[in-house]
């Protein structure tokens, strides 16, 4: 990593709930709250999957996506969700284990990320972000044309989850060190702030192409 740690990953797995896509940039600074896009959709997958993250092998979605060849995708969104974006979900959407090693030093990790009403900061107060905003990374920028064959192929680059992670700082449980889950928490530290917005990138994390396999 970019902080000098060398990270071996024996378990990654992200639980993807949907993917969308769509033809409209959104603009910069709008103070819109929607989760969803402005403009048209062009491409939806709506059936989820547990990805592991370890594979180079595309595993496909349950079924089959709809889209239209007419325009192209500017835009895409990725549902970090087992259910309703509306509501908080207790089933951990990423799930990882391994090994970080630097200057002699080597720490077992684990952890997972949930994304219940405890990540929803503002609560119910007014002004609120909803709870979706925490379930969708948005707006993905992309450059997609949907072909009459074929496939839409999402990668997700696991090494990006831990850029800035500081495993120094990792919580030490009894059994090891970890990530805490609960952002209310004391515990709730540096590496596993920097994992959470990590997963949030609208960066290079997430990438679409098209595939004619």
């Amino acid at each position: 990593t970019g902080l000098g740690w060398n990270v071996t990953l024996t378990q990654a797995t992200l639980h993807v709930g949907a993917v969308y896509l769509d033809q409209s940039m959104p603009v910069s600074g709008s103070q819109g709250t929607s989760c969803i896009l402005p403009g048209t959709y062009v491409a939806e997958v709506v059936s989820g999957i547990d990805v592991d993250l370890l594979s180079p092998t595309p595993q496909p979605f349950p079924t089959s996506g709809q889209g239209t060849t007419i325009p192209p995708a500017l835009v895409g969104q990725v549902w970090l969700t087992h259910g309703d974006v509306s509501v908080p979900d207790q089933t951990p959407v990423l799930v990882i284990a391994g090994t970080a090693e630097k200057g002699g030093t080597t720490m077992p990790f684990a952890g997972q990320v949930t994304i219940g009403a405890s990540r929803q900061a503002s609560g119910n107060a007014a002004g609120a972000d909803p709870i979706c905003k925490e379930h969708i990374v948005s707006p993905i920028p992309t450059s997609v044309e949907v072909g009459r064959s074929g496939g839409l192929l999402l990668r997700v680059d696991p090494r990006l989850l831990f850029v800035n992670v500081d495993f120094s700082q990792l919580t030490q449980f009894s059994d090891g060190f970890g990530f805490t889950d609960d952002p209310t928490s004391a515990q709730y530290t540096q590496p596993s702030r920097n994992l959470y917005q990590n997963l949030h990138s609208s960066g290079a994390l997430y990438t679409f192409s098209w595939t004619d396999q």
